[in-house]
């Protein structure tokens, strides 16, 4: 291999899985070959791999967007725990939400876009990892967890609706690439201890000579967690093996990781605020593997045009046990649920005080249900073939390709009742609850998925210099997405609530045995193009802006849990209790637990644009401005739809627009980088949700539908919000309009640096980092406040025979339950400390301090309620559960932020040629 090839090789480090070695127009501008042979030094600017598969390769001056990029240095000296870490304390944009309560279980939003390890959060944001989509299809979530962060040569984060990049690209693409052996020869090791029993090894060695290439990475974390009961632990492993002949090159790679997650989630903003470390319930434990091959090839056609290619096979799992307060407690009833007074057994003492005659019993301790476990097991398996014609040449560099991605997908859900223990600790204690309920001693299974897709897709792009400093980009994407799914669920005549399937009742059989198998299979297609331009207007001056489409086709879970309009008889063996929306008489839909076989969602649409500029202002200082917006169309929401159901449906318009500015530069021993973002998030269309947690909930029962208020004979006095709602009702809904904002995203975010290198040996850091307060969940209306109470109006109701004589009687209602904390989270300013002192050559130390000044914050929410509450009448038992379900007290959910960490650790870096 000449000297030049291996020049070429070195100055592009990690061009992807499938070589290091395109041709060298394309890949540097300037180099110096130093002697002796095989020690090569390439100095010039990093081209820009377009698209998932290598191949094509620009500069960042003919990408017409806000690129952000991270190198492996950068990487390695932020210390950061995963991908999402890293971007939120240096990227544009970029905010997280720990509704988890766990580090790698974070929500990373990216211009009001999401990708989220949680099933049911609406996700826009596509993740790759060597060209391989690591978006599950189940969900399309991303398991930061599986990302080893010391494999990674570099990302890219693409913004925008970029349509090279394939279905879920609503809101930006993140493009990772791996290490090789020649990109990274030699030794490196960091091992560190901190705060909260943290323990983490980082070790990865790479090795070449001229034609083959070896690189490993090792990771192995392990913590107690700063929350009470919330251990983790991460084990993560990649290798790949890299042959370089003089026309081609070959890739093989594996990704292998194992991970045990403890997220326990949110917390009563007051117990928060007094008890951060503490726990609502548990526990929240998930337990992902994955296993990953990779195979890529190039071959250069001559030194501008080359093919590559790419097959992969990933498999995934996750299976998961959850812990959860039993809500369904709520609706316990005096006539089943009770035990006979001991002076009297002829008068019910009910299990839940409030259905005693005045609202005010205390409730019985002994045997009765108060947690919920829910088990999961999730597998999936998919498959990918990629084929790519790449020309880099003047004045047209552009490629066509063709890929075909096949997914497997299985779930099963069970659940059963529990206890809570002292430590909030759900516990199946078959035997201390109550045998009339046959849940507490057997699991009863709820969902068992199946389900195939295949997405086959065309694209192109061309990049073409009109003159130097000019340049148009156009690139189109055809999809076409197969899903094919199988569901078996529990009838709409077994769909009771777990308390109510009573041992040895008459319909128990029914209740069980009673599933429904429904077959579905859905088509989607779409075109997306794209079109940017690139000026460079002065020699410190580029500008550039973009317009593209995107789509996403809804998930399995969105389909599964798609609500469905058609009208059907509420009771085939009683037509005269009329018709309602099929989905009112199916089964429910309680994310991530229950599914059903329901109809066809439209995809979702995005139209992006941007225009922004960037620049220098002297030497070592560079800058970036730019606005962004992008409109969703058939957005997907969870939203309410009558009968206390929700279910994803269509929504109308959403909104995400804004900007972004930065400034980064280097005075003397100083280096400075400020970053602002200004992002909107909105929703453009009206509807309705279900939310009884919100203060601005219509609370009054005769706002149900006509079909859910009475009973066959009976009439009533329906409120104006019986027919809103497309006719379902606005029964403990909140009504979403136009321009409110979404729950969730900061409007504003700030990041700033300082580095200062006080010595040769010494260099210390110091990060803000800022972001404005956001709704919570459950508050999309923003019209939630801490005042007021969810008293109920009961339903009116008389006899069509006797009501002219007797007149209407109302339904007796619990008292009402105060609202007393905010549907928005106040902002946040954090400061994190580093330093690394070099100690000899290739070993160096390293001091990482986050939330220098132990501030207390939160970053994401939820409306709910809290029964663990002292209450007047309710008594409580060994968790603080209180019996009396109207002394529970309507809560503000938060995410607590962790407080100051600290931790110490050692760099070694013994580097090497081949």
């Amino acid at each position: 291999m000449s000297c030049l090839s291996l020049a070429l090789l070195a100055a592009l480090p990690g061009l992807g899985a499938a070589q290091e070695r395109p041709a060298a127009e394309a890949t540097v501008e300037t180099a110096q070959v130093q002697e002796p042979i095989g020690r090569v030094l390439v100095t010039g600017r990093r081209r820009i791999q377009v698209g998932p598969v290598p191949g094509l390769a620009l500069s960042r001056d003919q990408v017409p967007a806000h690129l952000q990029s991270a190198s492996q240095d950068e990487l390695r000296q932020s210390r950061s725990l995963n991908i999402g870490d890293f971007m939120n304390s240096q990227m544009q944009g970029v905010s997280i939400n720990d509704y988890a309560g766990n580090p790698f279980q974070l929500d990373v939003n990216f211009r009001g876009f999401t990708a989220s390890p949680q099933v049911g959060t609406p996700q826009g944001l596509s993740v790759f990892f060597d060209g391989v989509r690591v978006n599950e299809p189940f969900g399309d979530v991303v398991n930061w967890d599986l990302i080893p962060m010391n494999a990674l040569e570099r990302f890219d984060l693409f913004p925008g609706s970029n349509p090279l990049f394939g279905l879920n690209t609503l809101g930006g693409a993140l493009a990772l690439r791996s290490r090789s052996g020649f990109s990274a020869p030699g030794v490196e090791a960091d091992l560190s201890r901190g705060s909260f029993g943290r323990r983490e090894l980082r070790v990865s060695a790479g090795q070449h000579d001229e034609d083959l290439g070896a690189f490993v990475a090792l990771t192995h974390f392990d913590e107690d967690g700063w929350r009470d009961h919330s251990p983790s632990r991460v084990t993560q492993a990649f290798g790949r093996l890299d042959w370089h002949g003089e026309r081609g090159s070959l890739t093989s790679s594996l990704l292998a990781a194992d991970s045990t997650l403890i997220g326990n989630g949110l917390l009563p903003m007051a117990l928060a605020e007094a008890q951060p470390r503490s726990v609502f319930s548990a526990p929240d434990q998930a337990h992902n593997t994955v296993i990953q091959l990779g195979l890529s090839g190039q071959y250069d056609l001559d030194d501008w045009r080359n093919l590559t290619a790419q097959a992969y096979w990933r498999r995934s799992r996750r299976s998961g046990l959850n812990g959860d307060i039993y809500e369904g407690f709520d609706d316990f009833d005096i006539e089943h649920d009770a035990i006979p007074d001991p002076s009297d057994p002829r008068i019910p003492i009910p299990r839940n005080g409030a259905n005693d005659a005045f609202g005010d019993g205390p409730g019985v301790i002994a045997g009765t249900p108060n947690g919920l476990l829910t088990r999961t097991g999730l597998s999936q398996t998919v498959t990918g073939l990629a084929l790519q014609f790449n020309s880099n040449t003047r004045p047209h560099a552009f490629m066509v390709g063709a890929s075909i991605d096949r997914a497997r997908t299985t779930y099963a859900m069970s659940q059963r009742l529990g206890l809570l223990s002292p430590t909030r600790q759900v516990l199946g204690a078959a035997q201390a609850i109550d045998g009339q309920y046959y849940a507490a001693s057997h699991d009863i299974v709820g969902n068992d998925f199946a389900g195939r897709s295949t997405t086959v897709s065309l694209f192109a792009s061309d990049s073409w210099t009109l003159w130097p400093g000019l340049s148009l980009s156009a690139a189109a994407r055809y999809n076409r997405a197969t899903v094919d799914n199988r569901l078996a669920v529990r009838a709409s005549s077994a769909n009771v609530a777990l308390h109510e399937l009573r041992t040895g009742s008459a319909p128990l059989q029914g209740y069980l045995q009673g599933r429904t198998i429904t077959e579905e299979s859905f088509r989607y297609s779409s075109l997306n193009p794209s079109l940017g331009v690139n000026w460079q207007a002065l020699p410190r001056l580029h500008v550039f802006g973009n317009l593209s489409r995107g789509a996403r086709a809804p998930s399995v879970v969105e389909l599964g849990c798609a609500f469905d309009p058609t009208p059907v008889l509420r009771n085939p063996d009683n037509p005269a209790l009329g018709k309602t929306a099929r989905s009112l008489v199916g089964p429910g839909c309680n994310l991530p637990t229950t599914l059903s076989g329901d109809p066809y969602l439209p995809q979702i649409r995005s139209l992006s644009g941007e225009l922004g500029a960037r620049g220098t202002l002297g030497a070592g200082w560079e800058w970036n401005l730019s606005a962004f917006r992008t409109d969703l169309q058939d957005d997907l929401y969870f939203v309410g739809v009558g009968d206390g159901r929700s279910y994803f449906d269509t929504i109308g318009r959403t909104r995400r627009q804004g900007a972004e500015m930065g400034l980064s530069g280097r005075v003397g021993a100083w280096q400075l980088s400020a970053n602002y973002s200004y992002t909107r998030a909105s929703f453009e269309s009206e509807f309705y949700t279900l939310s009884p947690r919100n203060s601005s909930a219509d609370f009054d029962q005769n706002s149900r539908s006509g079909d859910d208020r009475y009973l066959e004979g009976q009439t009533g006095l329906p409120t104006p919000g019986a027919t809103l709602n497309r006719g379902y009702g606005t029964y403990r809904m909140i009504h979403v309009m136009p321009g409110a904002e979404m729950p969730g995203i900061p409007r504003h975010g700030l990041n700033l640096q300082l580095r200062w290198q006080a010595t040769a040996a010494l260099q210390l850091g110091l990060a803000l980092q800022a972001r404005s307060g956001v709704f919570v969940r459950g508050n999309e209306n923003n019209r939630h406040q801490g005042s007021g109470s969810d008293q109920e109006t009961g339903q009116y109701y008389c006899s069509l025979t006797s009501c002219p004589a007797e007149g209407y009687q109302q339904a007796p209602v619990n008292p009402g339950r105060p609202f007393t904390e905010p549907g928005r989270l106040p902002g946040y300013a954090l400061l994190n400390l580093d330093a690394r002192w070099q100690w000899r050559q290739g070993v160096s130390l390293f001091l990482q301090v986050r939330n220098l000044l132990d501030r207390r914050y939160a970053s994401a929410g939820r409306l709910g309620i809290n029964p663990f509450t002292d209450g007047t009448h309710g008594v409580q038992g060994p968790s603080g559960w209180n019996y009396n379900s109207a002394d529970w007290r309507p809560s503000t959910l938060v995410a607590p932020g962790a407080p100051r960490q600290i931790q110490l650790g050692i760099t070694i870096d013994w580097g090497g040629t081949g």
